[in-house]
């Protein structure tokens, strides 16, 4: 856990990327806890990490990626390929199992990263884990901004971009800082995975919309001209 935690940590600081925590993070490895974020970089699972250490769920593919591959591999990550349905399943009781056993997961229900300009539609599947272990979730909404501390989208790895594409936008525009706002947490007892969702997408969402809010009113000459942009597949 402190080697994963150190060498997270290095990675952003290599990277020039700043760190800034908001509300009350969970320390170093809860137990049996699952963080539950939106999706913007393949840096996201670096940064959480520098703050609080988790095994994360993520797309099958990042597991045969340069460098990185081998970074997510070490952290334990449980690795799933979403197109097949039973590997959902798979993947479910492996968090469940990891979860009972004290870990501390992270998933990204959106299931696919964004510009960060908007959330997406969570998915509940995952989530039935985290029913059946009686697990505390807690929501986290991530935010990555530029120098001038208005939202950015250059650490968004989307469309048909590249790992190296997206290093070199990042390593080009230093001053690069990420938000991570951990959010109140939620007791999963007597609720469904559907109902869990719905609850931690909607805290989620109004924290986006919040936030951003806060940011236009106090810089309204910085106000971010919003790009239209896909997903990574």
């Amino acid at each position: 856990m402190t080697r994963i935690h150190a060498w997270s940590a290095q990675l952003t600081k290599l990277l020039g990327i700043s760190i800034r925590v908001q509300g009350v993070a969970p320390g170093l490895y809860p137990a049996n806890h699952l963080l539950i974020s939106n999706h913007i970089s393949w840096m996201d699972i670096f940064v959480l990490n520098a703050v609080t250490v988790s095994r994360f769920v993520a797309k099958a593919e990042i597991r045969h990626w340069p460098v990185v591959g081998k970074l997510c591999i070490g952290t334990g990550t449980l690795f799933i390929e979403r197109e097949r349905k039973r590997d959902t399943a798979r993947v479910g009781q492996d968090m469940l199992s990891a979860l009972q056993g004290g870990d501390c997961l992270t998933v990204f229900p959106e299931g696919t990263t964004s510009c960060g300009n908007g959330i997406l539609p969570f998915r509940s599947s995952l989530l039935q884990a985290a029913v059946d272990g009686q697990t505390t979730l807690q929501p986290v909404y991530l935010r990555y901004c530029n120098a001038k501390g208005q939202r950015c989208e250059l650490a968004a790895y989307v469309n048909d971009m590249s790992i190296g594409h997206s290093l070199w936008r990042i390593l080009g525009n230093r001053g690069l800082t990420v938000e991570i706002n951990f959010l109140s947490p939620v007791a999963s007892e007597q609720h469904d995975r559907r109902t869990l969702t719905r609850a931690v997408e909607a805290r989620i969402h109004a924290a986006h919309v919040a936030l951003n809010a806060h940011s236009q009113a106090q810089h309204p000459e910085q106000a971010v001209q919003v790009q239209p942009c896909t997903h990574k597949p």
